[in-house]
């Protein structure tokens, strides 16, 4: 879907952006909009809010999970707001150790990874805003443990490892649904580029066998379909309470990064 750019004079979406902010999941960035009194923008054809950033604005939008939606997503923002900066956030899973629940990484590198054949492809990135290491201190500074990564984006979520051996051998690697989609769209667009993700599964965490086969895209699953997954097994409240506790420290630990990073960008 392509919008025009800047949207139509007068309409509730017209107007640059300083930033864009684009996370997968409503739960990933409930704590930001809330504290930054971000207001809802209709008119851009998928959940989209508008913040102060600054002096200027910046743009939230959903992408819905999966890097096609991601990279549809954020080819639409893009014309529509054509942002200075472009920034990608989300949770994202731990492959080796040395990465704690509610961790911040900031991604140095973005692969797409096909786990069946185990081929993985690089996904040139532009330069972040600042250093990534700056920004990694600035963190650690306000108390937020951060490091710097590789992003590698699956087409599903895998079983890790079954299918994540053959990228043991990379600094950090963090895996997603969406990053590299978004970096390879930035690149597109010759913007600088951030992303962010918190760690919601360790090294050793695997999603549930449940959840890793009912994934598809979307903004997460519904209430109807969460009570069926337990309608079917109620042994499954255990892993599903773990995760809900894990996503809300993960959300909670992105608006705290956010509120470090923005004002430096």
């Amino acid at each position: 879907m392509s919008l025009p750019t800047g949207g139509r004079p007068g309409s509730p979406t017209a107007g640059r952006m300083h930033l864009a902010l684009l996370a997968a999941l409503p739960l990933e960035v409930r704590p930001f909009l809330r504290q930054n009194r971000a207001r809802p923008l209709p008119g851009v054809g998928r959940p989209a809010w508008e913040f102060q950033a600054g002096e200027g604005k910046g743009g939230l939008a959903l992408t819905g999970m999966g890097e096609e939606a991601a990279r549809q997503a954020a080819r639409q923002v893009f014309d529509l707001w054509q942002p200075e900066i472009i920034v990608s956030l989300g949770f994202g899973g731990a492959l080796l150790p040395g990465l704690a629940p509610g961790q911040v990484v900031l991604g140095a590198s973005f692969g797409h990874y096909e786990p069946h054949s185990g081929r993985l492809v690089k996904v040139e990135a532009p330069a972040p805003p600042r250093p990534l290491l700056e920004l990694a201190q600035s963190l650690e500074s306000a108390g937020l443990a951060a490091d710097i990564g590789c992003f590698v984006s699956t087409p599903g979520i895998i079983h890790k490892e079954r299918q994540g051996r053959p990228l043991q051998g990379l600094k950090q690697p963090v895996l997603d649904l969406e990053s590299a989609a978004v970096a390879g769209a930035a690149a597109a667009a010759g913007r600088p580029f951030l992303a962010l993700r918190v760690i919601t599964d360790i090294a050793g965490e695997e999603i549930p066998d449940f959840l890793r086969a009912g994934w598809q895209p979307g903004y997460g699953p519904s209430l109807t379909k969460a009570l069926g997954w337990l309608v079917r097994d109620p042994r499954r409240l255990g892993s599903m309470l773990h995760l809900w506790r894990r996503s809300r420290l993960g959300a909670e630990r992105l608006n705290q990064a956010l509120q470090v990073l923005l004002p430096l960008l």
